[in-house]
């Protein structure tokens, strides 16, 4: 009963639990993300360039059982989407010109500490871009992935872990303060892990 966002959203979730886990820096409380929004409207298309807001949803990293994070991931975004949808466009634009560009600033070691704290109302942002479904070629040589780079500044935390749907896959592109995240790529495996997990808790349901 759940959408491609929520299953990226629970990965997510699962790969911080066991890195917040291997730290000993879980909360008992769900983290946050800010997922980005177009805020765009279908008569802008090709005219108005991006425009792009956020709304806040809870990740249920403090949840153990696998199928309880899945259930509690899917409400918080039907939530959250509630929430977003009654807040005007134009306040949610206005909200936005607030969020620095990307690469304007350095990683700040204050404010992203995988943890209740003072300072940004998200620990991190998690972005997924839909691209074409159909196989892209670049000079005769078909396209593999696409794998996105985004950036991590001081109101954005010290990880942003963005995805690009093409082609019926997923690929994942984590950036990472090497200070505050020095181990990122366990956070790889952990997605894989996470994947794995839901893959056994469908069979088991059906």
């Amino acid at each position: 009963g759940g959408t491609v966002n929520d299953i990226v959203m629970v990965l997510c979730t699962t790969a911080l639990r066991r890195w917040l886990l291997d730290h000993g820096r879980l909360p008992d409380v769900p983290l946050v993300a800010a997922v980005p929004v177009s805020v765009r409207r279908r008569a802008q298309e090709g005219s108005a360039g991006n425009q792009i807001a956020v709304m806040l949803a809870e990740l249920p990293t403090h949840l153990a059982d696998p199928e309880a994070r899945l259930e509690a991931m899917h409400a918080s975004m039907e939530l959250a989407k509630g929430r977003f949808g009654a807040v005007p466009p134009t306040l949610l634009r206005d909200l936005s010109r607030l969020m620095p560009t990307a690469g304007s600033g350095l990683a700040a070691r204050s404010l992203f500490h995988l943890a209740t704290i003072p300072g940004p109302p998200f620990n991190l942002f998690i972005s997924h871009v839909p691209g074409p479904q159909v196989p892209l070629y670049v000079a005769g040589a078909r396209v593999q992935g696409v794998y996105p780079v985004s950036a991590v500044t001081s109101l954005t935390g010290a990880l942003n872990i963005t995805l690009f749907s093409y082609n019926r896959a997923l690929d994942f592109g984590l950036i990472a303060c090497r200070e505050l995240v020095p181990d990122v790529w366990n956070l790889i495996g952990y997605l894989s892990d996470a994947l794995a997990e839901l893959v056994e808790l469908s069979q088991a349901a059906s």
